[in-house]
């Protein structure tokens, strides 16, 4: 037996006619009546008396044999037993009976008929899983409730492959892809026939070639072969790429960028192998760039050059945004905010956003000009300027920056680096008001590795910053401060994850600390620090007990989180940290329980936490933050 196409897992037959009835005049009269015309056909010669006989035995027929009516009570209920999820559905799927069931069976002739096919479909059915010898026990009885049928089935012994010969010819036998393919092939010799698997392995392969340019790819052989008296199959499938086309020119259409600007998106030049992958990342990293609102990318392949032009279609964004907003934070009380953005300035992509924000603790206005780097997606040169102004808790300062960064992505590195000019008033507890002009050349180091940056089952986050200053360079102080922050996500399984959490700060200088501006030193408390204390209440204190900062940082979390219900998670959670100045901490605990929300935007947070240690904490503080794990 060889099989060149797969049977049909899910057919939809019709319903039975008069010509697939059992050839028995008794249970069949449509059968009779039609015997009875093909045997008078042959009897009388005559075309038109022919005719008039032809039309009084249907309506004869009609008449001496009404078609019997549908049962007009009971439902039909099916059952198929013995064997596993995959058999049985494609038994269920296959079965014409199993139309009716649940409902009103049609009349006892047929639904008698159709029972009789179901020894033969359920076979057909159980052939592509490799079962060639089922044992079938089939009942149809008639009850108070209705029929029902029922077909007890021993699948019997699996028909195992002898050989699978699968291969890969052409220029895609030596495509790393291709030969990952075939190295982790579904099906082995020993194992069952398995017919849904060989038809996956033929859409891998086709899909494969489609993916990596080999557009004039075809089958030149795909069969297999069943010998039902050796009792073994074998599968021959010989997959013949031809050539991989090449990239070709890659075209823009849009009218408000520089193509010189645009091709640095593409990861990929002309003349190299065409790779669908490619593609996709070119048009996300166009969708995801604030210049266009909607980008299309097509190549199609020409196959007298063996090449695939690419055309970049691209409808502008507005060159303008605006977005404004109110709010409450636990850590700034009430908010607003107003941002405008010029989404592009030149055909070079520069463009720019100013802010303002306030709040009862904090606000601050800002403007960064913007300028691509030799990969858009992440490099970026910055020009900033801002200013910035804090009244709380006796920790007050307004601080002007000025400066510029550049940022970059080296692999899962990503690297900023920046000069800033900054000029601070500060008063901080009772020490007397001061003022700081300090030029700080500083550096930020951030390498992330995650399944999902949104939703994270399973990621790391380590980072490192260092920044300082010096009298020989524009400051009025000497200082040198690092920090370390790390974050891990590590989840059991679907239900249980781990969240870790620690910073780690130091400050080295050799002035008096007092001189040290208010906004470079270290606080420990608040929402995303130690959860039950208030923003900034943890650190050292001058002799009236007010929170002057420290110069060196200790903050750890850990946190455990159970999903109960779709995406809705609970979270019990323990934070501990200080803002100190000399070698040893005096760490201050906080405890509470969450609700977790997993939102399209990262998961939302509701905290309800209690500090336990003095300085005390709140018996009961509740925090909201938003946005992605990592």
């Amino acid at each position: 037996m060889i099989i060149n196409a797969t049977k049909r897992l899910t057919p939809v037959p019709d319903f039975p006619t008069a010509s697939r009835c059992p050839q028995d005049p008794n249970n069949c009269p449509v059968i009779s009546t039609f015997t009875l015309f093909y045997a008078r056909w042959r009897l009388f010669p005559t075309g038109l008396f022919l005719c008039l006989l032809l039309v009084s035995g249907v309506l004869l027929a009609q008449d001496a044999v009404p078609e019997p009516p549908a049962n007009s009570h009971g439902t039909l209920t099916v059952t198929v037993e013995g064997l596993d999820d995959p058999l049985r559905d494609n038994a269920l799927a296959l079965l014409e009976i199993n139309r009716f069931a649940g409902q009103a069976p049609p009349d006892e002739i047929r639904l008698r008929w159709l029972h009789a096919n179901a020894e033969r479909e359920i076979r057909q059915a159980l052939e592509p899983f490799g079962y060639y010898e089922p044992t079938i026990e089939s009942s149809l009885e008639q009850t108070a409730d209705g029929w029902k049928a029922r077909y007890q089935v021993q699948p019997g012994r699996p028909l195992p492959l002898a050989e699978v010969d699968v291969r890969v010819l052409g220029e895609g036998a030596q495509d790393p892809a291709f030969q990952k393919l075939l190295e982790n092939l579904p099906l082995a010799p020993g194992q069952t026939l398995n017919q849904p698997k060989y038809e996956q392995i033929k859409a891998s392969l086709e899909s494969l070639a489609t993916e990596r340019g080999y557009f004039d790819a075809q089958f030149t052989e795909r069969v297999i072969r069943v010998d039902l008296q050796a009792y073994v199959a074998t599968i021959h499938l010989h997959y013949d790429t031809g050539v991989r086309y090449r990239f070709g020119d890659v075209s823009f259409k849009q009218n408000i960028l520089s193509p010189k600007f645009l091709n640095r998106y593409p990861r990929f030049k002309p003349g190299d192998p065409y790779d669908a992958q490619d593609l996709l990342r070119l048009q996300g990293d166009l969708n995801n760039s604030v210049y266009f609102s909607q980008v299309g990318v097509t190549a199609p392949p020409d196959s007298e050059t063996r090449t695939a032009p690419v055309e970049v279609e691209l409808e502008p964004n507005r060159k303008h945004r605006y977005s404004a907003g109110l709010g409450y934070g636990t850590d700034t009380g009430a908010r607003g905010r107003f941002k405008v953005e010029r989404r592009w300035v030149n055909p070079m992509g520069h463009r720019y956003d100013a802010e303002v924000q306030f709040s009862q603790i904090k606000s601050l206005a800002g403007v960064k000009y913007r300028i691509p780097g030799s990969d858009p997606t992440t490099d970026e040169y910055t020009i900033t300027a801002g200013y910035v102004q804090q009244n709380y808790n006796q920790q007050d300062y307004e601080t002007w920056t000025l400066g510029g960064g550049w940022q970059m992505q080296d692999g899962k590195w990503l690297k900023n680096y920046n000069l800033n000019f900054q000029y601070e008033q500060f008063q901080t507890g009772n020490e007397p008001q001061a003022r700081s002009l300090l030029l700080i050349p500083g550096l930020n180091w951030t390498w992330v590795s995650a399944d999902d940056r949104l939703n994270t089952r399973r990621g790391l986050l380590f980072g490192f910053g260092l920044r300082g200053a010096t009298t020989a360079l524009l400051s009025d102080i000497n200082f040198l401060q690092g920090t370390v922050n790390m974050k891990g996500v590590y989840a059991l399984n679907d239900d249980h994850r781990f969240i870790v959490r620690g910073d780690f700060g130091t400050t080295l200088m050799t002035d008096d600390f007092t001189d040290l501006p208010t906004s470079l030193r270290f606080f420990a408390g608040g929402d995303a620090s130690v959860r039950g204390y208030a923003f900034n209440t943890i650190g050292p204190t001058d002799a009236e007990g007010v929170v002057i900062g420290g110069k060196n940082l200790l903050v750890g979390s850990l946190e455990y989180e159970r999903r109960v219900y779709g995406d809705w998670s609970i979270a019990a959670f323990v934070d501990s940290g200080d803002a100190f100045d000399g070698a040893s901490p005096e760490l201050k605990t906080g405890a509470g329980l969450g609700v977790r929300w997993r939102s399209p935007v990262g998961p939302v947070r509701v905290d309800f936490a209690s500090g336990l240690d003095r300085p005390p904490g709140d018996t009961f503080r509740f925090s909201f933050s938003i946005g992605p794990d990592l």
